[in-house]
């Protein structure tokens, strides 16, 4: 079989999972509360009796073939090519109900408690007085009826515009915030391909994994998360940084007797970027040290280390003032101050879920305790943060002076233990770690994560119920073999670490 027709044939067989997948949603997908469409010719056989699981089991065969499809094109060499396959299957996706998450609902109801002038890092929906789209409440997750919002200022601005121009339609406000989730992915998708061929990594490569990847298909399209806003400006400072990144004179600011002003002005660009994109999760943020060497400590210095510090501290205090000046100005433009700290503060860890590895440890010793399960949770989360900010360091130190390629390994690696290490892991947050990985040397890690993508695509039903919470126990177990296999290759690569310093002593 030729190239051509392996691409053909997987484009197409994608295609038809992706109409299964969006077909079950019409029956089986986050509906809302009460829905206006149970009465419906057709719908009503889909939504009621065995409607819904048949419904469910058609989006699982289509899930199959999308990711089936999605392994079956890793070859193609155009960019292009795989751009216009991933298109093709985000299209049947696009009009349905949302599926695989509730959150478009939380994101429609936060951003109305902004555009009816209420602070949302305070209150939660619930607490919407009567009036337009006070209804949308019911249709909120649980979860999130009476929390604060987690999300930055940036985000709940824009979903606050969406949600004031929907007036009482919460359709409206579902399809406005899905606009801007492919509005990003659209810009995603012009910057990914360019970040990667700057730093010498195949676009097309760079495409596939993160633009064509199902988990991006289902959770940032179907699904609607700002992760579709937060990526492309994590993407851009990456790809603002790439020139500086390069070794050469001729790269801005390149070498110890280069102009400095060019690696000050990248510097405060990719700082911004990332202070954008923190303004819609505030995740990206740990991002900024490792977009700080590649634009500073990937060059050539002055002799000595003191050179190297210099530069480093220098463009990162560049760099941090714009991030901090970005968020700033997003966050007076809408109107909300300091307020995420609070919303941070009070939303972190509201999920319990096996998932997030310091969670498992937690809920390990509520089996044998009968304190209330937060009392275990909260030392257990607080050690996971803990290892998290070590193991963060000690990547961002191992790259300093590496070239670009491997600093963007470390820097996926990164937001990738963040993800895991946070007081609670849902599918999406993975995607944080593809944009950093598109472009970097990485093929075994890339590999982990593409496998990862494929099993986290089958992990939440299209009803947005998320299979971590029916299976407490053999995720727990997961999460204690992970972390004893985690800490005897620790204490292995010491002692070899260990013997190779004293064979060269």
């Amino acid at each position: 079989m030729t190239t051509a027709v392996r691409v053909t044939n997987a484009r197409w067989t994608g295609f038809a999972g992706s109409v299964l997948i969006a077909v079950g949603g019409l029956g089986a997908g986050v509906l809302p509360r009460p829905d206006p469409l149970w009465d419906a010719p057709v719908l009503r056989d889909l939504r009621h009796g065995i409607g819904p699981a048949v419904c469910i089991t058609l989006a699982a065969i289509g899930m199959t073939l999308l990711v089936y499809a999605w392994w079956r094109l890793r070859t193609e060499s155009s960019a292009g090519s795989v751009t216009g396959t991933a298109a093709l299957w985000a299209l049947p996706l696009l009009f349905g109900p949302p599926m695989f998450s509730r959150d478009l609902y939380s994101y429609a109801a936060q951003g109305l408690v902004l555009a009816r002038g209420f602070d949302p890092y305070r209150i939660g929906p619930a607490e919407i007085p009567s009036g337009l789209g006070a209804d949308w409440v019911s249709s909120v997750s649980s979860t999130w009826v009476s929390t604060p919002a987690p999300y930055g200022p940036l985000y709940l601005y824009l979903a606050s515009w969406v949600a004031g121009a929907a007036g009482d339609n919460l359709v409206v406000a579902l399809l406005g915030l899905r606009f801007l989730a492919v509005l990003g992915l659209v810009v995603l998708a012009v910057i990914v391909p360019r970040m990667a061929a700057a730093y010498g990594a195949s676009p097309s490569r760079a495409q596939w994994l993160l633009i064509a990847n199902p988990l991006v298909l289902a959770q940032l399209v179907a699904g609607g998360h700002n992760e579709a806003l937060m990526l492309p400006f994590l993407a851009g400072a990456l790809w603002v940084a790439a020139p500086a990144a390069r070794r050469g004179p001729d790269a801005a600011g390149g070498g110890p007797d280069a102009p400095r002003r060019g690696l000050y002005a990248v510097g405060a660009a990719a700082g911004g970027l990332i202070g954008l994109a923190a303004a819609v999760k505030v995740s990206a943020v740990v991002a900024l040290p490792f977009v700080v060497v590649l634009v500073a400590a990937n060059r050539p210095v002055g002799p000595g280390r003191l050179g190297w510090w210099n530069r480093v501290v220098r463009v990162g205090a560049v760099a941090g003032a714009a991030a901090v000046a970005a968020f700033g100005l997003v966050s007076a433009l809408a109107g909300l101050g300091l307020g995420w700290v609070h919303g941070l503060a009070v939303t972190s860890g509201v999920s319990v879920q096996w998932t997030s590895i310091p969670t498992g440890w937690g809920m390990f010793l509520t089996w044998f305790t009968s304190a209330p399960d937060r009392t275990v949770l909260g030392p257990a989360r607080t050690l996971g943060t803990v290892v998290m900010l070590v193991i963060l360091v000690v990547l961002w130190w191992r790259v300093r002076t590496a070239p670009a390629r491997a600093v963007l390994g470390a820097c996926a690696a990164a937001l990738f233990v963040l993800a895991i290490f946070g007081a609670s892991f849902h599918p999406w947050y993975l995607l944080w770690a593809l944009v950093p990985l598109a472009a970097a040397d990485e093929d075994r890690f890339a590999t982990v994560l593409v496998v990862i993508s494929g099993v986290l695509s089958f992990f939440v039903l299209p009803d947005g119920y998320n299979l971590a919470r029916a299976t407490h126990v053999p995720g727990t177990i997961f999460d204690l073999v992970l972390t004893g296999a985690a800490v005897a290759y620790g204490i292995r690569f010491l002692r070899r670490r260990r013997v190779t310093t004293d064979e060269l002593a």
